[in-house]
């Protein structure tokens, strides 16, 4: 069984390509919300035929996801502004999801609480990715080719709607040190180094 990485991460950091940079160097799976939404999507299309499952993201990921996707589990997910709720079924099929992945091991989570899903397993690493503000404005602005104004209420907004997630469904603070083995400012180190820090700890 292989290690288990779970990031938590400020909107606009640069986590998700520092995930997924780190995901191919160790040939790991890479989940986030992202993946989760275009898995909903083809099982609502196709009714979770793998078989038409045919571009490229992981066939055993597939699996995973389609084992717990329940039809009102995949409205939430695809819903924007829905897509942080607290109902129990819920709850049960993200920890379904994440212990399978986890029990498989080799897999790289990023967001949706995984770090409190898995909170004590010490087959997991559990890692926050932070930068200061203007950093994460000025990055975001340039990638979504907006205001800086613009971006800040992005952040902001993105932001909160985490906050308020992991405080719901698990009582917990995102920020609370305790939960990380380590927690990386990008805006100071970069990002070679930082996955150098997190591979450290493997």
């Amino acid at each position: 069984m292989g290690k288990v990485i779970t990031i938590s991460k400020d909107y606009g950091c640069g986590s998700i390509e520092l995930a997924n940079t780190l995901a191919k160097d160790l040939g790991y799976e890479y989940l986030d919300k992202g993946i989760v939404a275009q898995l909903a999507k083809k099982m609502r299309t196709s009714k979770g035929e793998i078989s038409s499952f045919e571009d490229g993201t992981s066939i055993s990921m597939f699996r995973f996801v389609s084992k717990y996707m329940t039809e009102s589990l995949v409205r939430k997910i695809l819903a924007e502004d829905k897509g942080y709720v607290d109902d129990a079924s819920y709850l049960a099929s993200l920890k379904g999801l994440m212990t399978d992945l986890a029990d498989k091991g080799d897999v790289i989570i990023v967001g949706r609480g995984g770090q409190c899903v898995l909170k004590g397993r010490p087959d997991v690493v559990y890692v926050r990715l932070i930068a200061p503000m203007e950093y994460k404005k000025e990055r975001l602005a340039k990638k979504k080719d907006c205001t800086l104004e613009e971006a800040d209420n992005i952040i902001k907004r993105k932001e909160g709607e985490s906050k308020r997630y992991i405080e719901r469904l698990f009582g917990l603070y995102w920020n609370d040190p305790t939960l990380y083995h380590m927690t990386i400012n990008l805006g100071l180190v970069r990002e070679e180094t930082a996955i150098d820090m997190i591979k450290g700890l493997l």
